[in-house]
């Protein structure tokens, strides 16, 4: 059976979906921005706002980057890549002005896929830093099957967000540009999930951060799983 999701499932800004654009009627023909992720393997998508496509055959761990519409409120549609017959997701979406958005598709530990829409928070960091935050794709379960691992994510030895579970994204956080080195641990663990070696599963440590631009760290796959458990570094490009 074919899945099909309303994207009002997972939302974490407030206003974002079906939200009133009366607030942006002063500063008409203004742009908006919106991006789609796809971390749903072996898949590929074709997604549309209203009749504009942002991207064709969109797949596992690629991002279409953002495309400008005027600010208003739109439909997005998300379907199987060269099958638009049946709708696998989407719902309503109102861009405001001069706002940034993503949304990501993945799939959680039962196989039934999810959708979360961001708002990315761009503005300049301060000079010699770069922004970072970290978008939590990755629905692991331990072996029991009824504990969710929650995630630790260090730049360098500094930790900078904690207990990040399933569809969580974090805030930008300033980090000093030049090249950093990116560890996941199991939360409140010194077991490393990307740097130790018996948990690298092909995945970088590495990240190499430009003065002031701000990035999305997209961790997808299963954590448990050999050659699953993978990070995307997304560059924000105002």
């Amino acid at each position: 059976m074919k899945q099909r999701i309303i994207l009002a499932l997972a939302v974490i800004i407030t206003g974002v979906i079906s939200c009133s654009k009366d607030s942006d009627s002063s500063i008409p023909e203004t742009a908006s921005y919106i991006n789609f992720f796809s971390a749903v393997p072996g898949v590929s998508y074709d997604v549309e706002v209203d009749t504009s496509s942002i991207g064709t055959g969109i797949g596992y761990g690629e991002a279409t980057g953002y495309h400008s519409f005027e600010a208003k409120r739109y439909t997005l549609y998300i379907y199987a890549a060269g099958d638009h017959t049946t709708l696998i997701g989407g719902g309503q979406v109102s861009l405001r002005n001069d706002h940034y958005y993503s949304v990501y598709l993945s799939k959680n530990h039962n196989n039934v896929l999810q959708l979360l829409l961001v708002e990315d928070k761009l503005q300049k960091a301060t000079a010699g830093y770069g922004r970072i935050k970290v978008v939590d794709l990755s629905d692991s379960y331990y072996s029991s099957g009824t504990q969710q691992l929650l995630m630790d994510y260090y730049i360098d030895s500094t930790r900078r967000f904690q207990n990040m579970n399933y569809l969580a994204a974090t805030p930008f956080v300033e980090v000093p540009a030049g090249t950093r080195e990116q560890n996941i641990r199991w939360a409140g663990s010194s077991i490393k999930i990307v740097s130790d070696s018996n948990f690298l599963y092909n995945n970088s440590a590495q990240l190499t951060v430009e003065d002031q631009k701000s990035y999305s760290i997209i961790a997808y796959g299963n954590a448990f799983v050999a050659d699953s458990f993978k990070l995307a570094t997304f560059i924000h490009e105002k």
